[in-house]
């Protein structure tokens, strides 16, 4: 795998989806890589989309993760609901921003062996760094409260809940492990997109023990996933092409649509692009296409003819590896074809986070 910067410009116009198309078109022509079978990951931005309404696109799987934890920990509370456990969880971010905000304008911040993170909007994951940063801070923070006699700080602390914190973390720190395994540039990811969502529904099962403010979290996380993470025909194609998960994970209806797509692209792949080693000559087979009788016992040699079907080989192989660039560069003279389309599939990665 391999993953080139190949311009960072300002876009001095507006940013429309038309300027950034024609940006990005300017770019990639000068490095020769404008090509009908680019396969572009940005995020969701309105004008992103439309910059690629023509191109093949897949929305940022980071992105999206970060969208399930922006919507889901929003304040959007109905004021007409009587039982809102939600409000236990947003107080205590609150009561967290709070504490990091009056920490940094005094002199213990200085005094903490590591310092409170402030949550950015624009940081992914940032609240959960913030929780974190209170968390492993709190005997500490209780003890300079009360060495430099800050009452609001003290105040601020009785507040904190300690057990249903280390509860959310937790619970976030799974998107946090999904979006930084996503977050890769030396080995593919686009294969473990939807099995990253597969996991994640687990996690948000309800659990002996989850308190009714743990159980309205994982709800709350579950909706927001399935609105947010969204799996692409492309997702489950590169997972059909993991020989760990071509069985079991995906459904039956989307095996069959991966492996339709399959065979239509293993189509296009041309004799050249493949060993030629591994294909029978052309002039060999001209040569047997020509001998007497040919046509007239056409309907008979052909139930003698042996196909491979590269696709078919391969769903039924029961050869594994951990390193799925492995399996495949040890297929390559078995399934050439097949072995060039997994190279195309897997070269794309599942998030834009490197450039962002």
């Amino acid at each position: 795998m391999c993953s080139r910067i190949l311009g960072t410009r300002e876009l001095s116009v507006k940013h429309t989806g038309e300027n950034i198309r024609i940006a990005v078109r300017e770019v990639l022509e000068e490095f020769g890589a404008w090509r009908p079978g680019n396969t572009y990951v940005t995020d969701n931005a309105a004008n992103m989309k439309l910059a690629m309404k023509e191109k093949s696109w897949l929305g940022c799987s980071g992105h999206n993760l970060n969208l399930v934890l922006a919507h889901a920990l929003r304040d959007n509370r109905d004021p007409d609901q009587s039982e809102d456990y939600m409000s236990e969880v947003l107080q205590q971010i609150s009561v967290c921003k709070g504490i990091v905000a009056h920490v940094k304008r005094s002199r213990i911040q200085a005094k903490l062996d590591t310092t409170l993170k402030q949550a950015v909007s624009t940081r992914w994951n940032s609240i959960l760094t913030m929780l974190q940063s209170v968390l492993c801070n709190t005997d500490n923070l209780k003890k300079l409260a009360d060495e430099f006699a800050d009452r609001t700080l003290q105040r601020s602390l009785l507040d904190v809940n300690v057990e249903l914190l280390k509860q959310v973390v937790a619970l976030l720190q799974h998107f946090d492990a999904a979006t930084r395994l996503l977050s890769t540039d030396l080995t593919p990811s686009l294969h473990l997109v939807y099995p990253t969502k597969v996991q994640l529904t687990k996690k948000l099962q309800p659990q002996d023990g989850d308190g009714l403010i743990v159980n309205e979290l994982k709800s709350r996380l579950m909706s927001r996933l399935e609105a947010s993470f969204h799996i692409q025909p492309l997702h489950c194609l590169a997972t059909l092409l993991d020989p760990r998960m071509k069985t079991g994970i995906l459904s039956a209806q989307e095996k069959l649509d991966a492996v339709t797509a399959l065979r239509a692209l293993l189509a296009e792949v041309e004799d050249t692009d493949v060993d030629s080693a591994s294909c029978e000559p052309a002039a060999k087979k001209r040569k047997l296409d020509q001998s007497p009788g040919c046509d007239f016992f056409a309907d008979l040699f052909a139930t003698t003819t042996s196909v491979v079907d590269e696709v078919d080989e391969y769903l039924n192989c029961t050869d594994s590896a951990a390193d799925v660039l492995s399996f495949w560069q040890g297929k390559e003279e078995t399934w050439p074809k097949l072995t060039q389309c997994a190279k195309w599939i897997l070269s794309t990665p599942a998030t834009s986070t490197s450039s962002e």
